[in-house]
């Protein structure tokens, strides 16, 4: 490859990973042809591996181990954790409407109650309910998730004849 081609290669990939680093991009309105500014959608991101794998939480959100507890036992759970991070609390409540949907939470109630918002969500025989508060200069941020097992466990019948008869 020739000197030039290699100059000219170097400096179109400098221009387009310039003109990537942009956060706006352009888009054309669909009634003339004109350009307008877009913003790229922000908010915040799921841990790849969340603490219980159905409740996504927050990059940037820890487990606050000394307030959290969780167990499981014949067939039901309950969680009760607390993680603090950096986030505003509207944040994560956009951040929660929109993740719970994919472990097929489905979202029962939205509600903002003297500064918290508590969100509900209900899967088959479990309730899951999410509280954003205002924290501290450290940790801006508290959610506490709570979730336990609200119906009867069915337990699985074994066929085979090992009951007794009665008889």
């Amino acid at each position: 490859m020739s000197w030039h081609k290699l100059a000219g290669c170097i400096v179109a990939s400098s221009a387009l990973s310039l003109a990537g680093c942009n956060a706006q991009s352009q888009s054309p309105e669909a009634d003339g042809g004109t350009y307008r500014e877009v913003s790229t959608p922000t908010g915040l991101i799921a841990k790849a591996r969340p603490t219980i794998s159905d409740v996504p939480v927050p990059v940037g959100f820890d487990l606050d181990e000394g307030r959290s507890r969780n167990f499981a036992a014949a067939g039901a759970r309950y969680v009760d954790h607390v993680y603090r991070g950096n986030a505003d609390k509207f944040d994560v409540r956009r951040f929660y409407k929109r993740q719970m949907p994919i472990s097929r939470w489905v979202l029962v109630t939205d509600m903002f109650v003297q500064g918290d918002i508590m969100l509900d969500f209900e899967k088959q025989t479990e309730r899951c309910r999410i509280i954003a508060t205002k924290g501290n200069l450290f940790n801006p941020c508290y959610v506490k998730v709570q979730l336990w097992t609200t119906g009867r466990i069915e337990t699985q019948q074994t066929s085979g004849g090992t009951g007794s008869s009665g008889k």
